[in-house]
């Protein structure tokens, strides 16, 4: 994609294109011109939002952290982030007016969700990673308001399996368990190193 700072525009028969996101997020109006009448909105570029709960460790001990912290690119990533996310939401806001008769589901990750935050859209080698932790969320997102999307899908013929949901959910929050200790064993022997590095000086 010729996403403008990232990559230049391509030229095609004398005219520089660059990525046509820059005009509309979604192109929403294409589906339902072509008679699309239940539409899924993928929107991976939700802002982070640092709650400041998560701490770095230092020579002195450990401080908050700070998106700042993650280098220039983050800042960078963040900044687009935010634009991206404020026009398709503006946008948002006038879909139904906009397209009656349309039922149209925007699924977006958590603003806290860092993996997405941390991976670049354009990371090819992140993809399957990417892929496994976004259908692990968007489950546990359908479980969250199973019964509105239940309803949605049900009028375009689709089934949801309640069995099937459940079961995804619960092996995702093992594994996030399993994750969070691991995390805080490296957490707190890097702390301990950085401390006794320090003090040996």
């Amino acid at each position: 994609t010729a996403l403008p700072m990232v990559y230049e525009p391509h030229r095609v028969k004398d005219r520089e294109l660059v990525d046509g996101g820059i005009v509309s997020t979604t192109n929403l109006d294409i589906a339902v011109e072509a008679g699309a009448k239940f539409i899924v909105v993928v929107n991976p570029l939700v802002p982070y939002v640092n709650d400041f709960t998560k701490e770095v460790p230092t020579l002195l001990g450990t401080r908050t952290r700070r998106i700042s912290d993650m280098g220039f690119p983050k800042i960078g990533y963040q900044t687009f982030k935010l634009l991206a996310y404020q026009r398709l939401h503006e946008m948002a806001a006038s879909w139904q007016e906009r397209y009656p008769g349309v039922d149209i589901v925007l699924i977006e990750p958590e603003p806290d969700d860092e993996l997405m935050f941390q991976t670049n859209i354009l990371n090819y080698n992140s993809r399957i990673a990417v892929a496994r932790h976004g259908f692990h969320s968007v489950t546990a997102k359908l479980a969250a308001r199973y019964d509105e999307w239940r309803e949605v899908a049900g009028r375009h013929g689709i089934q949801i399996s309640a069995t099937r949901v459940r079961q995804v959910v619960e092996h995702y929050v093992a594994e996030k368990e399993k994750t969070r200790a691991w995390r805080r064993i490296l957490e707190q022997t890097t702390g301990t190193l950085l401390r006794q590095s320090a003090g040996d000086r």
